[in-house]
């Protein structure tokens, strides 16, 4: 039988687990045992629940995750709708994903981070305009991965056939981040577009 200091123990030693290495299987099997004993603990269901979503139980994790948001503050539960957004993305669900993106950024405090994870979804939708929309609110914030939005809205603009705004997205991502591969892939990407359609108006 678990006595409460055991029962404390396993939370403190999951939470340390997941501030120094983020979710993972570790937090997952502290968190099970906890979570059976103490079930109105919200940031344990959360922090369990991102866990489960990070190791693939994504069932476990939705379940875990609305758990959270039942039991997350209103000011807090933008955190938990990212998560279940991020999850549904991963089950190629992009409309489900949609929905919990959308909650998400209507909190007044939603960081710019989730805002570029739902342009990125819309984009996957195809829903240009709207992606553009909020990876233009991503760049307004200052919490926000603005290589990350930059590089979003290059793959927007060469969708839309913009490929001047999509190269100059591109370069401004690099110049963030040199390295940033994803930037590089787009800009040869346009670079080669870009000469196709002067090789073609030639012909």
């Amino acid at each position: 039988m678990l006595l409460p200091e055991d029962v404390e123990s396993l939370l403190l030693l999951a939470q340390e687990a997941y501030e120094r290495s983020g979710p993972s299987a570790r937090v997952v099997e502290l968190l099970r045992v906890y979570v059976r004993v103490v079930s109105n603990n919200g940031l344990a269901w959360f922090q369990y629940g991102d866990s489960l979503r990070s190791i693939g139980r994504y069932r476990e994790a939705e379940q875990a995750l609305l758990t959270a948001r039942d039991l997350a503050p209103k000011t807090r539960r933008f955190a938990v709708e990212a998560r279940l957004g991020m999850l549904c993305s991963k089950r190629d669900s992009p409309r489900q994903a949609e929905k919990w993106f959308r909650l998400a950024t209507a909190d007044s405090g939603c960081p710019g981070w989730v805002w570029c994870l739902r342009g990125a979804n819309l984009l996957r939708m195809e829903s240009v305009r709207l992606a553009r929309d909020c990876l233009k609110a991503a760049l307004d914030r200052e919490d926000g991965d603005r290589e990350e939005a930059l590089l979003n809205l290059g793959l927007a603009a060469r969708c839309a056939r913009e490929y001047d705004d999509a190269l100059r997205y591109a370069r401004e991502a690099l110049e963030i981040d040199p390295g940033y591969l994803p930037a590089k892939e787009l800009l040869d990407s346009i670079e080669g577009a870009k000469k196709a359609q002067d090789d073609a108006s030639q012909l």
